[in-house]
């Protein structure tokens, strides 16, 4: 998450992911709002005040890889974009 390119796809996935309609508290924010509050303001402040957001050290618990599901849905992404623009070229 350190990557500004890395956090853009992870919160393009997180508002493609989570249906935002569903709550009224954030109907307006698109995944570019949500990132700059998240990294620019939210984890900035808390950072400050000794705070920091990393993964877990404990062993023993599975989580899904943050990497590949990243992965899996900028390859759709690239396919749907690619399928749209061979259909308009036709």
């Amino acid at each position: 998450m350190r990557d500004f390119h890395d956090q853009k796809d992870l919160f393009k996935l997180i508002h493609e992911k989570i249906n935002v309609e569903g709550h009224d508290y954030c109907k307006q924010v698109n995944w570019i709002a949500g990132q700059c509050y998240v990294i620019d303001i939210f984890l900035w402040f808390m950072a400050r005040r000794g705070y920091t957001l990393q993964r877990t050290r404990k062993h023993g618990i599975e989580f899904n890889s943050l990497i590949e599901y990243v992965g899996k849905a900028n390859k759709a992404r690239l396919l749907s974009f690619a399928n749209m623009i061979s259909g308009a070229s036709k």
